[in-house]
């Protein structure tokens, strides 16, 4: 089979040599080889060079550093037999010369892809001389693809280009180029062209040979002022792109076009659509952009467009309307208006029979339409079924009639400050399924036929902040509804009683609703089918209520800055669906109930900046186990804050597992290096034959709490794979019963100030890959058992000023691939560690062979982003404000705590939270 090579180029640390030894291995194992590490790319260019290449099946691929090292791997192009594709993407400033053209015109005669150049032309760094490309023209004359991006100028392209008789994708970017010469028309099995940064006046005058060219695109092609009249004659030209080629003139003899794009972002630019533009009767999608006026003649002539099927106009000067001619656009099913000034809609706009899909926008920086309403014919738009109004800033009403869109299922509503009600029709819509409402200022109340949309599916209404209360009704009818945000909408006071009808809602997301007074609706525990629930900055909630416990099927719960809630509710534990629990500054907070530890199902638990919070179970509890009482007389102790009473074992075993089938699994046990957190030390077993405390807890994460300690009972979490602690001034000494965590993978300690060891028996985690240490201020060295952890991967330690030394026993760490140490006052390293070393200012950072794996698996255990929608709860929040960061303290990604951490902020796996969460390390 073909076997392509990419090989892309980027600045980064000098080449480390690999030894044979690790080839060998190399060559051994892996059949597919991916690699994102520079220090790579010198087994390309070593004696192993054929053997690797005989074995890769499907792409190497091989960031490089500089032009020796790429000009040496193309020397061995040779070695592999049927090479088709070749990609060199330079990311640093550093251009690809002549040289490496001639190598692959000497090597490569069977290549037939060939991508040379940045692929955003903006990063174009590359320069060939006519002699190259000649070469490269000459030799590889079965090309079917080639992209060449060039900043520097070419005055012509060679005439042997006309060799290519298979080329059917050609992208040129090439400033200077003045002229192509007459074989360019050769080009017969031509199908797309892309022409973009050239300085030519004209095209070739016999284009007509190219029979089979579909496609054609300028760009910035500032000095062609028209086109051959040839073109016209291309039966197979079906598309035209002219973007930034102010002086070109389309003519309308074009006949055959069904898409012709026109963009000009030029502000003194003519209009570039013909004049007879009503003559491309096989027009389909016209897409305009200008900055010009379009005239009435010209917008005229668009109505006699009979199979016109979508219309863009994108108008920044003065188009005060729009002609009456487009009600004859009898085939039109999209139309698109960004416009700056216009001041009414054709009245038989809504006679369109086929229109789908429509969209209004107020052009950016415009001074804002005079447009107050949409005609009442829009609502005889029988076929519509998505609708955008998008920054019409005196828009103050909807049709009275609203309603009778029958087809509508999308409505998109944005920045539009003066609207104050929706029409009563509303709720007449009986198709809508996604709705969303945002910046709507003045807006007050939803009409009360609000809640008899029998297929809402996704409600969203953000940033209105005069909208004090919903529908009393909407729980009645709404039993489609799964999906409903409510963001920023600051003068809500509360839900209406019918919410717990809801039986459908799976998500959520009530977001800063600062004039929410009390709490929840008693019926919460009716919404039967909820699966994820966020509460974010209601700082008035005072309490979730206790049928919360009735929610079977909820996976994730996550409740943030909520300062007036004491307590969550005592029987929490029944929630035998749960995975995920995240609790951020609530303020009020003391304990935690004891029947968290009851939740069978429990992945994720997050415990962040509770100030008062002084126990997750209780002290009494770990104060048992501490002076060596069993795990059963300590359950039996009382528990202060967090419930009446422990539940026996079987409740933890049958609280509502059976109704999670069909949850997702969203794990973050891949996530090894970090996302997690630590437990409190009053984690306790309930009764000493349940077994390990919440034993599908994964990862675990405390942040910023006032313990002075931790308990033993940390080491009953016997499926934790990622811990983190960080920002606990307290906290100075961590529990012997860390080393029980036998599955851990991941440990990250962060910004404990007062920590001054870590444990002796560090060394007992036979399972931990990755260590991250982070401004541990007080830390003065390591245990020596550290050499113990045979399968440690990662190491990193930063900004831990008083470490000054590494233990002895460093050098046994066989499976080490990555140690960064920074910030640190480490002055030496033990003799007998790896040679492969680099010194930069203060700072250690090696690979070194006997970690050689890293160098073809990507980070798989990188956590996915979320993939339900109603993840985006922050989006179009702007950053750094007080507000946004007490609600993106609780929006967290899917799939467990984000792992942060990693030389200059990289993220070595996990995922990242939601919205911008503060980043720890």
């Amino acid at each position: 089979m073909p076997i392509p090579l990419l090989v892309t180029m980027h600045e980064d640390s000098p080449i480390q040599r690999l030894p044979d030894d690790l080839l060998a291995r190399i060559l051994q194992s892996v059949p597919i080889i991916r690699s994102d590490d520079s220090q790579f790319d010198h087994a390309l260019v070593c004696k192993h060079w054929h053997d690797i290449a005989c074995r890769v099946r499907d792409q190497i691929r091989i960031p490089l550093n500089s032009i020796s090292t790429l000009s040496r791997v193309l020397q061995q192009l040779s070695s592999i037999p049927r090479l088709r594709k070749i990609a060199i993407s330079p990311f640093s400033m550093t251009h690809v010369p002549d040289s490496i053209l001639f190598r692959i015109a000497d090597t490569c005669p069977d290549l037939t892809e060939l991508y040379i150049g940045a692929t955003d032309r903006a990063f174009a760094y590359d320069s060939f001389s006519e002699d190259a490309l000649c070469s490269l023209f000459s030799k590889c004359t079965r090309l079917e693809d080639l992209h060449l991006y060039c900043k520097d100028y070419i005055e012509a392209i060679p005439p042997s280009i006309g060799r290519l008789a298979s080329l059917t994708n050609l992208h040129l970017v090439a400033r200077g180029v003045k002229l192509l010469p007459d074989t360019f028309t050769s080009l017969q099995s031509l199908r797309r062209l892309v022409l973009d940064m050239s300085e030519l006046a004209d095209l070739p005058r016999d284009f007509w040979k190219m029979t089979l060219l579909e496609s054609l695109h300028l760009e910035k092609c500032r000095q062609l002022d028209s086109l051959p009249e040839s073109l016209s004659q291309l039966a197979s030209l079906t598309r035209l792109s002219v973007n930034d080629c102010y002086r070109l003139q389309l003519p309308g003899s074009l006949t055959s076009l069904s898409f012709l794009e026109v963009r000009n972002g030029e502000m003194e630019a003519p209009l570039l659509l013909p004049e007879d533009l009503g003559q491309l009767q096989a027009l389909e999608t016209l897409l305009v952009d200008t900055v010009d006026d379009l005239t009435p003649d010209l917008l005229e002539s668009i109505g006699q467009l009979q199979r016109l099927k979508l219309l863009s106009l994108s108008d920044r000067h003065g188009l005060a309307s729009l002609p009456r001619s487009l009600s004859r656009l009898t085939s039109l099913t999209g139309l698109n208006l960004e416009v700056s000034s216009l001041s009414l809609l054709p009245d038989d706009i809504g006679l369109l029979p086929k229109l789908q899909s429509f969209s209004l926008e107020e052009t950016y920086g415009a001074e804002g339409l005079s447009l107050t309403s949409l005609p009442d014919s829009i609502t005889l738009a029988t076929a519509l079924q998505n609708l955008s109004l998008k920054r019409l800033r005196n828009l103050t009403s909807l049709p009275e009639d609203f309603g009778q869109l029958a087809a509508l299922e999308t409505l998109r509503m944005a920045d539009l400050p003066e609207l104050t009600h929706l029409p009563e029709s509303f709720g007449n819509l009986p198709n809508l399924q996604d709705l969303k409402i945002d910046d709507c200022p003045r807006l007050q109340q939803l009409p009360e036929s609000f809640g008899s949309l029998p297929n809402l599916q996704d409600l969203k209404i953000d940033d209105c902040p005069r909208l004090q209360q919903l529908p009393e009704g909407m729980g009645s009818d709404l039993h489609s509804l799964r999906h409903l945000r409510l963001l920023r909408c600051t003068a809500l006071t509360h839900l209406p009683p019918s919410f717990s009808c809801l039986t459908s809602l799976e998500t959520l997301r009530i977001v800063r609703a600062e004039s929410f007074r009390g709490g929840l609706p008693e019926g919460f525990g009716g919404l039967r089918s909820l699966k994820k629930l966020s509460l974010c900055a209601m700082r008035h909630l005072s309490a979730l209520p206790a049928s919360i416990s009735g929610l079977v099927p909820l996976t994730s719960l996550l409740v943030s800055s909520c300062p007036e809630i004491k307590e969550l509710p005592a029987d929490i534990g029944r929630l035998g669906a749960l995975e995920e629990l995240k609790i951020s500054k609530l303020d009020g907070l003391v304990s935690l109930p004891q029947s968290l530890v009851e939740l069978p199902r429990l992945r994720v638990l997050v415990v962040r900046k509770c100030a008062r919070l002084k126990t997750i179970l209780g002290d009494e509890a770990v104060g048992g186990v501490e002076q060596g009482q069993g795990a059963g007389a300590a359950a039996a102790s009382s528990v202060s804050g967090g419930g009446s009473s422990s539940s026996n074992s079987n409740s933890a075993s049958s609280s509502g597992c059976n109704s999670a089938s069909g949850s997702s699994n969203r794990s973050s046990s891949n996530s090894v290096s970090g996302g997690s957190s630590s437990s409190n030390s009053t984690i306790a077993s309930s009764r000493s034959d349940i077994g390990p405390l919440l034993p599908s807890l994964q990862s675990l994460e405390l942040e910023n709490l006032p313990f002075e300690s931790l308990g033993p009972s940390l080491g009953l979490l016997s499926s934790l794979t990622a811990l983190e602690l960080s920002d606990m001034e307290h906290l100075s000494s961590l529990p012997v019963s860390i080393s029980s965590l036998s599955r851990l993978q991941g440990l990250r300690i962060l910004n404990l100030e007062k920590l001054e060891a870590l444990p002796e028996t560090l060394g007992r985690l036979s399972c931990l890959s990755s260590l991250v240490l982070g401004e541990l201020d007080s830390l003065r060295q390591l245990p020596d058992s550290l050499g113990q952890l045979k399968k440690l991967q990662t190491l990193e330690i930063l900004y831990c000023s008083n470490l000054v030394r590494l233990p002895d026993s460093f050098p046994n760490l066989a499976s080490l691939k990555r140690c960064t140490l920074e910030g640190v006052g480490i002055s030496g390293i033990p003799d007998d560690c790896p040679s492969g070393l680099d010194f930069d200012r203060g700072s250690y950072n090696y690979w070194y062979g006997r970690g050689w794996k890293s160098f073809f698996q990507e980070e798989s255990d990188r956590s996915e982003d979320g993939g339900d929608e109603s993840c985006d709860i922050l989006e179009g929040q702007d950053e750094g404000s007080s507000d946004k960061e007490d609600e993106d303290d609780g929006e967290e990604g899917e799939g467990g705590v984000g792992v942060r951490g990693g030389k200059d902020g990289e993220d070595t796996g996990g995922q990242e939270e939601e919205g911008g969460v503060e980043e720890l390390g």
